[in-house]
């Protein structure tokens, strides 16, 4: 499996620069699959999420706006309060990779109904795309092999999943 990333021009502002990515060279990146759902009953949640993502663009990427999924993170972060009236499932996720607080990759999600995302029919394969990206964006970082203080990083980068 091959994944491209592709700059999302209409969110990236001065203060940060969002990416998504193509697998293997489908038609729509994994962001755009998930702009494409409907969250019917998630309005609020959905709501918080672009407002964050707007938020994000104005104060950059504080890692306050995620929750860690080991080599990923999960968007929204929503209150105890919204949470609490949803008793059908576990709320919208949006995985995605901060890079820097410059830097974030957004990928795609779906509602959460099970509490280990890897046993949830509807986001385990979101949640485990985004976990093998995040590892090999790691990777690369590590062995020096992305520079992220470069203008538009990951424009060229190619990896191999």
């Amino acid at each position: 499996m091959f994944v491209e990333f592709e700059k999302i021009h209409d969110l990236s502002t001065t203060k940060l620069c969002f990416y998504t990515i193509k697998v293997n060279k489908h038609a729509l990146t994994e962001f755009e699959k998930f702009d494409a759902k409907d969250f019917l009953n998630h309005p609020e949640e959905l709501a918080i999420l672009y407002n964050i993502i707007t938020e994000m663009g104005v104060r950059g990427a504080k890692p306050h706006y995620f929750k860690n999924e080991s080599s990923a993170e999960a968007l929204p972060i929503v209150s105890y309060s919204i949470m609490s009236q949803n008793k059908k499932d576990f709320g919208l996720r949006l995985y995605c990779k901060l890079l820097t607080d410059s830097i974030v990759v957004l990928l795609n999600g779906d509602i959460k109904t099970m509490q280990n995302p890897r046993s949830c029919p509807k986001v385990s394969s979101h949640f485990n795309l985004a976990l093998k990206v995040g590892s090999a964006l790691d990777k690369l970082i590590q062995n020096k092999e992305l520079n992220l203080t470069s203008n538009n990083p990951l424009s060229e980068c190619i990896i191999e999943l």
